[in-house]
């Protein structure tokens, strides 16, 4: 099953970039022939009645093939692929990697047949648990419970893969669901989070262990049932991290693929990107987005959050607080919430954390619960906060601060993490042609030579947090009075704080920058004065062309009328801003 929050519109931005212009240094180099885009379907329905989140119509794949073909791309394998990664025989300019996910029935019924008609190959990934449920038995499939009919079954993929144009991939033995992943019960995937048992979280070797075993199962289920162990590993939901890699490798994988939006290439065969079509959109509207979209997000609401706000005397307090925090996520319209990680002193030092590690105390673990709820019911993406000079300054030791970073990733769940106080970020600025994909990459091979230690560190602390939260988004704080238009080529959003009151008229991001570079209103207090100073800042910015706007510490806690006066003004969903009066 998908990732949450990509859509067919992301594949058609590579489409539109590969063919024209949009990227830059992670372009497609159509002239080493690796470069490929992959595409991750799961279930092909016959009607519109049958879709659900993740399926597509049968005569809208066919208008896909028949789009893809007609517009000059072409279909590969991963034995391309493979050639293409050694050098021997390049990939066509415009080459495409169709996957199926899942097993699902469709892929034998309809799937199959058309990769038959097309003579298109096809890779489908299948989850060895499932496939051995009995022929009277069910299969619980995300929220569903499915029959096991609802599934290939080893015969017709023994047919499948006689073909020579289906080739199957792990899926994991039986990775592909969630486990408690909190002392609050929050249910995670399987293959990325520890497990929360009797009191107590799943150690790392236990961790791996547990990964280890399942994947040797697929692959020995798989060698028994077709003959052939699997060269690929999907993993499920798309998620993993450094150790589950590590292990796919050490075993016998050759591939690897992820739900990562972005450009493949045949060079990185363990970090295969492909973009998930969901909504069944028409070729109209494929075309449409083609022409139209960006890889980056249209607008950014970010709400800045304390979490000792939310901590009650009691889990059943606590848990009410935190639904009032989600109601006023939703009614603001924010696309993301920041949450601190820890409580800092007076003079600046870490006191303590609200997750798990090995470095200091916890004040609650509370952190991961948190952000699971606000993910899951408010339907935001979560930014932690966790200043590297705090942490510095109370553990001392490089080292320690970087596996700080690390517990912290390794037991919540978010996708962005503040930079603060790295002022070498602003040694390279970023180019208007540049993609989320550029940055990561750039970011991935810098190697912070000749930076302070600090901010050194402070980049090595992210990178410990990506590695077991692949896909990990930078948002740089800059320093007082930066400018609008020196977004960070190593970051993806670029903040500039400022205090909210009627004075951002000169907050005006350039056109190319609208979307990577944003403001960030501290907000002294939860006053009726700032809620109107929030308005009318985040109104100005608006109004000049910013769509990246923060603020922060929000009164989590505040009346729904609070929320209600300040939404029309900062709202994701009313965009761009309403002209009303302010509150």
């Amino acid at each position: 099953m998908k990732r949450f929050g990509y859509c067919i519109a992301s594949l058609l931005v590579f489409v539109a970039m590969i063919a024209g212009s949009a990227l830059h240094a992670a372009k497609p180099r159509n002239g080493d022939g690796t470069a490929f885009v992959a595409i991750a379907l799961h279930d092909v329905v016959d009607t519109p009645a049958q879709l659900d989140e993740d399926s597509i119509t049968s005569d809208r794949f066919v208008a896909l093939l028949e789009w893809l073909t007609g517009n000059g791309w072409t279909a590969v394998s991963l034995d391309d692929i493979d050639r293409a990664r050694r050098g021997i025989a390049p990939l066509p300019p415009k080459a495409v990697l169709i996957t199926v996910d899942d097993g699902l029935a469709s892929a034998y019924t309809r799937v199959y047949p058309l990769a038959l008609a097309y003579r298109v190959p096809v890779v489908v990934a299948l989850v060895g648990a499932w496939m051995d449920v009995p022929a009277d038995g069910t299969v619980r499939y995300g929220e569903r419970t499915l029959p096991r009919s609802a599934f290939i079954s080893w015969r017709q993929a023994r047919e499948m893969q006689a073909s020579g144009w289906v080739e199957f991939a792990s899926h994991s033995d039986a990775l592909h669901t969630v486990v408690r992943a909190n002392p609050q019960g929050n249910l995670l995937p399987a293959g990325q989070n520890r497990i929360f048992s009797d009191g107590a979280y799943e150690g790392d070797d236990a961790f791996r262990a547990r990964i280890r075993a399942d994947l040797l199962r697929s692959r020995e289920r798989m060698r028994v049932e077709l003959r052939r162990e699997p060269r690929a590993l999907v993993w499920p939901y798309g998620r993993y991290n450094e150790e589950t890699l590590a292990i796919a490798k050490e075993i016998g994988f050759a591939f690897a693929m992820t739900l990562e939006p972005g450009p493949a290439d045949a060079t990185r065969p363990f970090a295969i990107e492909r973009f998930l079509p969901t909504g069944d959109p028409d070729l109209s509207t494929w075309v449409s987005n083609l022409r139209l979209r960006d890889p980056w997000p249209s607008a950014r609401r970010v709400v800045a959050i304390d979490p000792a706000q939310l901590v009650g005397g009691d889990a059943t307090e606590t848990d009410a607080r935190l639904g009032r925090a989600i109601e006023r996520l939703v009614a603001l319209g924010a696309t993301h919430a920041m949450l601190d990680a820890g409580t800092v002193s007076a003079d600046g030092r870490l006191d303590s954390t609200w997750f798990p590690n090995a470095q200091l105390p916890v004040r609650a673990d509370v952190l991961g619960r948190f952000a699971a709820q606000m993910r899951a019911r408010a339907g935001v993406d979560v930014i932690v906060r966790l200043p590297h000079a705090a942490v510095l300054r109370r553990v001392g030791d490089p080292q320690r601060a970087v596996a700080l970073y690390r517990d912290l990733a390794v037991h919540v769940p978010f996708e962005g993490l503040v930079l603060e106080d790295v002022p070498s970020l602003d040694n390279a600025t970023a180019r208007a042609d540049e993609s989320p994909w550029d940055v990561a990459r750039r970011r991935e091979a810098e190697r912070f030579t000749g930076w302070p230690d600090a901010d050194a560190t402070a980049m090595r602390a992210f990178l410990a947090a990506e590695r077991m939260r692949p896909g990990l988004q930078a948002y740089w704080l800059a320093p007082e009075g930066h400018g609008f238009d020196r977004p960070s080529s190593l970051a993806e959003v670029t903040l500039v704080p400022r205090t909210p009151d009627a004075t951002t008229d000169d907050a005006a991001p350039p056109p190319a920058f609208a979307r990577r570079v944003g403001l960030f209103l501290r907000m002294p207090d939860a006053s009726s004065r700032s809620t109107h100073d929030l308005a009318l800042s985040a109104r100005t910015f608006q109004i000049n062309g910013g769509t990246v706007i923060a603020w922060g510490p929000d009164d989590a806690l505040a009346t729904p009328a609070d929320a209600q006066a300040i939404a029309p003004f900062v709202s994701a969903r009313r965009f761009p801003p309403v002209q009303d009066r302010v509150p």
